[in-house]
C-alpha cells in the first residue's frame, strides 16, 4: 500500500467516526431525556468536542492539499481532544 491509499482509508475511517460518534451523542441525549441528569450533558459537549477533535485533521486533509495545513491541524486537533477529555472530566466529577 502507498501513501495515498492509506491517507484515503485514514479519511474514510474519520468519516465512518463522524457517523457513529453522532449514533453515541444521540443515544446519550435519549439517556438525559429520560433522566435530566445535567452531567449527561456535560459528557455530550466533551464527548462531541472529542469526535471532532480526532477526526479533524483528517478532514481538513479531505479538503486542502497543503502541508503546511494539514500539520497545523493536527496540533490543532489535538488540542480540542485535550479540551473534549477536560469537558467530559468536568461533568463527570460535577456530578
Amino acid at each position: 500500500m502507498n501513501g495515498l491509499q492509506i491517507e484515503t482509508m485514514q479519511q474514510m475511517l474519520a468519516i465512518v467516526t463522524l457517523f457513529l460518534g453522532a449514533l453515541l451523542i444521540g443515544v446519550i441525549f435519549n439517556a438525559y431525556r429520560i433522566v435530566k441528569q445535567p452531567t449527561l450533558l456535560y459528557f455530550i459537549y466533551g464527548l462531541f468536542t472529542l469526535i471532532v477533535g480526532i477526526t479533524f485533521a483528517d478532514l481538513v486533509g479531505i479538503f486542502t492539499p497543503d502541508e503546511f495545513i494539514v500539520l497545523w491541524a493536527a496540533v490543532f486537533s489535538r488540542i480540542v481532544v485535550i479540551l473534549g477529555l477536560c469537558v467530559m472530566a468536568y461533568g463527570i466529577l460535577r456530578g
